[in-house]
């Protein structure tokens, strides 16, 4: 039998997400998210993650969520290897998918002062 062919999805969403199949919901994939990255026991530091997903999983997907805002934000994108997916991932820096980190000054938070 024939290895099924793979692509890689790139995922800029903190906790990832998980991708129910259009016609079986049964069928999902979990697309692993930056804050997920483990190495050697120790969470590495980075804008997004990658999953290998099955090809025809993904095409069917993509078509059936089209308009769906992770793709259209570029939440969530498609390579073709882990190398394209970090080119991608490095244009896609300055692009918000609104799960970014809020600066301490937001919303009128001020930092508390040592009291003595």
């Amino acid at each position: 039998m024939p290895a099924r062919e793979m692509v890689v999805v790139g995922c800029r969403l903190p906790q990832g997400l998980i991708l129910h199949h259009p016609v079986d919901r049964s069928i999902q994939v979990k697309l692993e998210g930056p804050r997920l990255v483990v190495a050697d026991g120790k969470k590495l530091s980075s804008s997004f993650a990658t999953t290998e997903v099955d090809a025809e999983f993904w095409g069917l997907w993509k078509a059936a969520y089209a308009k769906n805002p992770v793709l259209l934000s570029h939440a969530i994108f498609e390579a073709k290897s882990q190398g394209e997916a970090a080119a991608k991932a490095k244009e896609l820096q300055k692009e918000k998918t609104g799960f970014e980190q809020m600066p301490q000054t937001a919303a009128g938070i001020s930092k508390a002062n040592d009291v003595d």
